[in-house]
């Protein structure tokens, strides 16, 4: 039987972050910051044959096809790391054929690298467990999805800046000499309230036997799996737990549970935003940021004073605030990104799309019709216009 799974991750906008990419554990590394995952992302299709299929004991062979709305270079590496790490003896004598479509511009900003990355490890986990009822698929995925983000976490550490770190929301202790520790809500996640309290996510699987079966892979697995091949690639920092989580997410610390946490910011579900984005130039090499010590410094800077200020004010209004700032002082903005988001100051906070040269802006909903309609029309004048809905649901299994 040749085993067969779908998986879908929704592509995600970094409004704004700080890089912590140092240590030894590659879990324990990421970034820190805030985003919005999209309705749409990235879908990967796997069918997968067994060594007493093929008859073979040698390296794992993979067939990858990627299609794009973009041109682009795939790294298969992202791929064949991430099937691999997820196979007994790393894939030995199994045959993978992987087919991915990327539903957004691949090198602007929209987490492609840790969407596809996701969405094929969930379905390497759907084709582990499709001789289980879809049924029962579904709910083990959940009650999964559920215990790893109610994990307990511990504080973390960082090395300190040159320059003074704002410290209103009390996250840096006074010990500029040191490494200084930040403070943990100790919850992996959980949904962010008024006055900066974490409501974590409900224990209603707590006691279930979903990952009790032996030799198959679990939640903690896959998102381990899909966070470790784009970090060694540098495809991206924070994507993939944000992209497992959903919705508009804080990373106050960073990496995946135990040592990341990920919090999501309430969102009017009577009338909620959407997002409208907009590419305007030729994409970025996320890793040319990454390696340039000036820009890593100007990122850290701007992006540890917008996560103080969001913590004061979590709502969707603050986190586009914040956004808009950060992009003016990280200094990445290239002429076109800053006509855009001129154009549309009058009507809506408007934010560039880390690291891309796209825009993106919350409308409708909450933010109104009109205020939707002139930023959208603004726009069109220079180029083409995606109305994203915000999933709240996070990666999950297409079954």
């Amino acid at each position: 039987m040749v085993l067969r799974g779908m998986g879908f991750c929704p592509g995600r906008i970094t409004g704004f972050f700080s890089i912590h990419d140092q240590g030894r554990e590659i879990l324990a590394r990421g970034s820190r910051g805030a985003g919005v995952n999209l309705s749409l992302g990235a879908i990967s299709a796997v069918t997968m044959k067994t060594p007493d299929q093929t008859g073979s004991e040698g390296p794992m062979v993979l067939k990858l096809a990627v299609k794009g709305v973009n041109d682009f270079e795939t790294d298969p590496r992202i791929y064949g790391s991430v099937v691999e790490s997820l196979l007994p003896e790393r894939g030995a004598g199994w045959e993978a054929n992987v087919r991915v479509n990327l539903q957004l511009p691949v090198g602007q900003g929209f987490g492609m690298s840790g969407a596809g990355a996701l969405s094929t490890s969930i379905a390497v986990w759907e084709a582990i467990h499709s001789k289980v009822p879809a049924w029962d698929r579904k709910l083990r995925f959940k009650a999964q999805q559920e215990k790893f983000f109610s994990m307990r976490t511990d504080e973390f550490k960082v090395s300190p800046m040159k320059k003074r770190l704002v410290d209103r929301t009390a996250l840096w202790q006074a010990t500029p000499d040191k490494i200084r520790p930040v403070r943990s809500s100790g919850k992996a996640s959980g949904m962010l309230e008024e006055g900066g309290e974490v409501r974590s996510p409900a224990r209603w699987l707590d006691d279930s036997q979903a990952d009790a079966d032996v030799g198959l892979i679990t939640f903690g697995d896959i998102v381990g799996a899909a966070h470790k091949a784009d970090i060694l690639t540098k495809g991206g920092l924070g994507d993939v737990v944000a992209q497992a989580r959903g919705g508009i997410e804080m990373r106050l610390a960073p990496g995946i549970p135990p040592y990341g946490e990920v919090h999501t910011i309430p969102v009017n579900l009577d009338s909620p935003p959407s997002v409208a984005v907009m590419t305007v130039g030729d994409p970025i090499d996320t890793s040319s940021v990454l390696n340039n010590d000036h820009k890593r410094k100007l990122i850290n800077e701007a992006g540890e004073t917008a996560l103080g200020n969001l913590l004061k004010d979590p709502t969707p209004e603050s986190m586009m605030e914040e956004s808009s700032q950060f992009s003016r002082l990280a200094r990445l903005q290239s002429l076109k990104v800053k006509g855009a988001l001129m154009a549309v100051e009058s009507h809506a906070h408007a934010a560039q799309i880390m690291v891309g040269n796209s825009v993106f802006a919350f409308v409708g909903g909450t933010f109104g019709a009109v205020q939707m309609k002139s930023v959208v029309d603004t726009w069109k004048k220079s180029g083409e216009v995606t109305i994203c809905s915000i999933d709240l649901m996070g990666a999950r299994p297409i079954t």
